[in-house]
């Protein structure tokens, strides 16, 4: 069965020669998520092995994709980029765990770029972890994990959602309609 230490060492083998800074995000995200996993009932195996893998495949070649991803997740990733990596990163996640596969952690790390609507609380987790982790160095994140470790987790999910979504529209993007839905939910539970 995989374990976390085994998700660890394999991001720490692919990272460890390059992109050092990805490394420390990841092993950052992993903590954070562990950490919340603790503080809100949830398996911290479960969120240790989703915080060291949501970013495998962060610089993986997106044709890569191609007789392993559905047509519909190619399209989807064509015109939301940054999805790539996460798909990849939850594809991988199946593959090595074999007969072990754990949907929760692999809805974890397919979705932990903006969530999706009805997470289950490992998805809110680890997504808030990736946003939130220590060394993340954005105004906005250091202002949502302040939130955060305030035990506002529904609002620090509300707040980087709005400021990711902010962040599309200034670089004239569009932002991914889940994420939209997402962030009405968020604000819905808040009742803001």
């Amino acid at each position: 069965m995989l374990s976390s230490n085994d998700a660890r060492n394999i991001v720490i083998e692919k990272y460890n020669n390059n992109h050092m800074d990805r490394l420390t995000h990841i092993f950052g995200v992993a903590e954070m998520a562990e950490y919340l996993a603790k503080k809100y009932g949830v398996d911290p195996e479960k969120a240790l092995i989703a915080g060291y893998l949501h970013d495998y495949a962060k610089y993986d070649d997106p044709n890569d994709a191609y007789g392993v991803f559905t047509d519909e997740d190619i399209n989807e990733c064509r015109r939301y980029p940054f999805l790539f990596h996460a798909y990849m990163s939850a594809y991988f996640y199946k593959k090595i765990a074999g007969k072990d596969f754990d949907e929760e952690i692999y809805l974890a790390i397919r979705n932990h770029v903006f969530g999706r609507p009805n997470m289950t609380p490992l998805e809110e987790i680890v997504m808030i972890a990736d946003f939130t982790e220590k060394n993340r160095k954005y105004p906005q994140c250091i202002e949502c994990r302040g939130i955060l470790l305030e035990g506002k987790k529904d609002l620090a999910i509300y707040k980087a959602l709005q400021y990711t979504i902010e962040h599309c529209e200034k670089k004239g993007e569009e932002a991914h309609p889940l994420q939209i839905e997402v962030y009405k939910e968020y604000r819905k539970r808040l009742g803001l």
